[in-house]
């Protein structure tokens, strides 16, 4: 039967896991690994057109390498219509260690557009005066780093970015800021507070549809 090439795709969007052997993965192998996933899961999966199809999968802001995620996501578009338990079984089923699938459901269109992070932070040693460190960040109206890939004398403020802080035992529980406007990475927080992480965890995104 031939495709129908202007029929509208279904999205989907998948929540899964970054752990274990996973967490090493680039985000061009975390794409490569959905793509095998999506299609031994047996999917009627939608392609891109071209002279190279691929299955039109789009994710969330990348970790970085050896960073655990607990909630990472992906939009996924499918020909036909399935129903959203029926899609989380069937990528479950094909799902390779460290990236389970959380949850998935459906959405409107490809594009949802994230809004903050919350992310969980050890540092080993812990500095004893890192609670301190914490509140003077906070009290701070601006909070300029200078990230090592810019251009010498370029920084950047992150405080509108950091929303949530927290020291708990050594650990840090934040929300920062990945919208388009600005982006505050765990490695941004790190270096405004002068310190080392030893694990890296994004415990969820939040995000908000688009269109």
């Amino acid at each position: 039967m031939a495709t129908d090439l202007h029929a509208p795709d279904h999205w989907y969007l998948v929540r899964f896991t970054k752990q274990g052997a996973a967490r090493f993965l680039s985000q061009h192998d975390v794409r490569r690994a959905w793509e095998r996933v999506t299609r031994r899961a047996g999917l009627p999966l939608a392609y891109s057109r071209g002279f190279s199809p691929k299955p039109r999968l789009s994710f969330g802001p990348p970790l970085p390498v050896g960073a655990e995620g607990r909630r990472e996501y992906m939009t996924m578009a499918l020909r036909d219509p399935l129903d959203s338990a029926e899609v989380e079984e069937r990528l479950a089923a094909a799902a390779i260690p460290g990236m389970a699938v959380v949850a998935v459901a459906t959405v409107p269109g490809r594009r949802v557009r994230t809004t903050w992070a919350t992310y969980e932070i050890t540092v080993n040693p812990s500095p004893p005066d890192l609670a301190a460190r914490v509140e003077r960040l906070l009290e701070q109206e601006i909070v300029e780093i200078a990230r090592a890939r810019d251009p010498e004398g370029v920084t950047r403020d992150i405080r509108p970015g950091v929303g949530t802080l927290q020291s708990v035992n050594g650990r840090l529980v934040a929300r920062l800021r990945i919208a388009q406007d600005q982006i505050v990475t765990s490695r941004d927080l790190a270096l405004a507070l002068e310190i080392e992480p030893a694990t890296t965890i994004r415990t969820d995104i939040e995000l908000v549809p688009v269109g």
